[in-house]
Parts: C-alpha cells; structure tokens; sequence
C-alpha cells in the first residue's frame, strides 16, 4: 500500500489527499484576514473536513509575491490559539504546519503537528536539524531565493521554456534530505509553481508532469502539487485577470489532469469533491439552469443559435417539478453538488423505445460547463450505471447526437460500444439524428 509517514500516522495515498490550505494570516493572497480569529480558523477547518480534507496545513507567514518577513515570535503567536483549538476540536485531523522557522516548527511539533511544510525546501540548517530528529512527515518544496527572500519575477515577463533548471532544483531538495538520513517515507516533494518562476516556467513544469518521477526517481503518489488559487491556473485560462476566490474551478481540473498522471496529494484552498445524491423537488430550478447551461455549451454549431437561446430555464423548472413530484416515476435522476452548488444531473431507468427485461438506459447526463474536465461526468456515468445494477438491468444503453463530438468521445473512453442502430428526433421542426451506444453491465458486487 502507498502511504506517507507523518507523526501522526501513515497517511493512505491509494486515494488522493487533500490538504486543505487554513490561512492565519493578514495579508494571504487568496483569503488574507479572514481566518486570523481562532474560532473563525476552527470554522473554516471545520468546512475543509466536511468537504473531503484528510489534513490541514496551517500558515501564518504570507508567501504572496512582495510579502513582508515575519519573525518566529509573530508566527508563533498567530498560530498557537489556532492550533490548540484545533488539537481540541478536531484530535484526529492531522494537522500541516507551514513555516520556514526551525523553532515554530520545534514548538508546533510539541503541540501535536504532524508534518512539517517548508517553502524553502529545507535549507534552513536549524530547521533541517528539527526535521531529521522527529518522526514528523515532510512537505519540501522547490524555490528560489534572493538575499533570503523568496524570489518572485515579474509573472509576465521572460522565462525559460524547459523544466530543466526547476527539475534539478527539485532534486537538490530531494538530495538535501536523503543526506540527512531522513526516510524517504516521510518525505513529499513540492514541484514550487509560481515559486521564482514566470508564467512559461510554470507551464514547461506543468508539461513536465508525466516524466517527473522518473527523472527525480520518485514515485508520483509522494509529490504534493500545489497548484491551488496560482496565476499559472488563470493565465493558463486565457484570463490573467481573473480573482484568486474564482480560479477554484480551474484548480479542479488541475488536480484532475495530474491524478490521471499518479499524483495523489493536493493541497488546495477548497475540496472539490463531488457529493451525488437523489434530486429531490426542491432542486427543479437549479436542474433547469444546469440543462440549459449545458445545451449552450454543448450545441452551437448542432442546434440553431434562436433554438439555444431561446431556451427557458421557467418552463423546464415547472417541467423537472412536475417529474420529480411524481408518486412512482419509472426513472431515477441522481444531482450532482460540487464547491455547495448543483452542477450537474444524471437520468437513467427503463429503455425509453423498447420494452426490455435486461437493458436499462442512461437518458440524459449534464454539467454546467464550469465542471467540465474534472472527472465529475464519469463520477456521475458511474452512480446512474449503478442504479441501472441495482434494478437488475444487465446491459445499458444511451443515444447521443451524431454531431456531439465532445460526449461521443466521453463514451468511447469509458468503454461504451457503438452499435448499428440510429434514430432521427424532431424538436422545433428541427431533426436530430442520434446514435446508440451500448455496455455490458458487470453483475452487482463483481468486484468489476
């Protein structure tokens, strides 16, 4: 099994960690201020868990780009109520501890922190010192400093295009605790995105993702990407501008793209995990803005911009109301919730053009575009398939439009069949052709 050695414990990594980021600072560049009050820190972390946080990794030392030196004194004394608070409230949470000063790190691990998170990779010699002589678990990261400081170049400006500089400084890190005899099991390595690093820095690393942990000779499950909230996430985007609060959607699918890859820890301002239930009533509107979201985003170029536009949110809201208000529909719809808002459904139950004892169908499957590419479609393929199971439905069928080139290659990767069988629909004087996949439904509690 892969794990991570910390003071508290091993860590399992079969599933991925998220560690969720808990600001004790004035001037964060993503929440400054807002959790310096112990109670309101114990809220937010609160919050973390709920949404799927296995740790927390407290900072009380701003490292946004211009971010003035703090001493060990005034970290410590923003960190100590918050961390006793949480040692109280939450015993079983392990606790991160962000900081670059061996004595707060000293200092916290006598309060019960479980892993030590240093930007600077460890090259303080006395917080080196307090790392090689504790249990602890280790976040080290890759940076660059100048005269001390955390080097940050202007974001927009010139850069080299390779990984190679930020790879090797990687490895330094990497080589920098091993000397120091410190077990490799305890030990994350933080690829530092946005650390000394310029706009094409961070995406040649980014690109450089899938042959990392052969190049470092490091396995990707014990790499910690912090990539959460960064520049790289809104100017990857096209959308330099865009606000820190707003990029969490973008950080999804970049914690979705490297857990393709392997990588397995994540730490990150906000949990992204999807929670699926039973639509119920009450959803209706919410429903309708996530189809009709989903058909603008899905249909220009197939449908009529006028058919697309005009789509009414109302009358398909009245029309969900009236469906899931009904006593014994013959169909389920499962919503799906992601960040506390409805971002998507799924529809499956009987077949809709034939009678049949063994095939069940997949009507429909939406998100709204902003949970696109985050895995969330597959999340929800998989819980209506299971309803499909549990009927006792031994094969699946869905249609899709012939031009809907994006969800045709949704299905084709998630192991749907082609079959022979086409349809043509008419909607608005509009024909629709449509063509019919198929799968094989593994018998429930297979294992497959």
């Amino acid at each position: 099994m892969t794990s991570w050695r910390t003071a508290g414990g091993a860590l399992d990594l079969e599933e991925p960690l998220w560690l969720g980021i808990l600001n004790i600072t004035p001037d964060s560049f993503s929440d400054g201020g807002r959790f310096l009050d112990p109670a309101k820190a114990l809220g937010q972390a609160r919050n973390l868990v709920a949404q799927g946080a296995r740790a927390l990794d407290l900072g009380a030392e701003s490292t946004r780009p211009g971010a003035a030196a703090v001493s060990a004194d005034e970290e410590w004394a923003r960190l100590e109520p918050v961390l006793a608070l949480l040692r109280s409230a939450l015993p079983e949470v392990p606790l991160s501890l962000d900081t670059r000063h061996g004595e707060v790190a000293a200092r916290g691990l006598r309060l019960g922190v479980a892993v030590i998170n240093d930007v600077t990779g460890f090259q303080d010699p006395g917080l080196l010192h307090v790392a090689r002589n504790s249990d602890c678990g280790l976040v080290a990261m890759r940076s660059r400093l100048e005269d001390g400081a955390l080097a940050m170049p202007p974001y927009g400006g010139p850069g080299n295009e390779s990984a190679t500089d930020a790879v090797f400084e990687l490895g330094a890190v990497k080589e920098r605790l091993l000397q120091a005899a410190i077990d490799p099991g305890r030990i994350l390595l933080d690829p530092g995105f946005g650390f000394g690093t310029t706009f094409v820095e961070d995406r040649a690393l980014w690109e450089a993702l899938p042959a990392l942990p052969s190049a470092l000779d490091w396995p990707a499950a014990r790499f910690c990407i912090g990539i959460s909230r960064k520049r790289f996430l809104a100017w990857r985007s096209g959308s330099p501008g865009l606000p820190p609060l707003e990029r969490d959607a973008l950080g999804a699918r970049a914690h979705h793209e490297a857990g393709l890859l392997g990588y397995r820890v994540f730490r990150t301002h906000a949990v992204t995990l999807p929670v699926i239930r039973r639509a119920l009533p009450e959803d209706a509107a919410a429903l309708a803005r996530v189809q009709v979201d989903a058909w603008r985003a899905t249909y220009p170029g197939i449908l009529p911009e006028s058919l697309l536009a005009g789509l009414s949110v109302e009358s398909s809201a009245a029309a969900f109301a009236e469906s899931l208000a009904a006593p014994k529909p013959r169909w389920a719809m499962w919503a799906l919730e992601t960040r506390g808002a409805l971002a998507g459904f799924a529809v499956a139950g009987p077949c809709r053009d034939r009678e049949s004892d063994t095939a069940g169908e997949i009507h429909a499957i939406y998100l709204v575009r902003e949970a696109w590419s985050q895995g969330l479609g597959a999340a929800l393929m998989a819980r209506a398939l299971e309803g499909l199971r549990e009927e006792g439905f031994r094969e699946a069928v869905l249609w899709v439009m012939e031009r809907n080139a994006r969800g045709r290659r949704f299905y084709d990767r998630n192991g749907w069949e082609l079959t022979p069988a086409r349809r043509t629909e008419w909607q608005d004087g509009i024909a629709l052709r449509q063509v019919q996949y198929r799968l094989a439904l593994a018998p429930e509690g297979s294992g497959l």
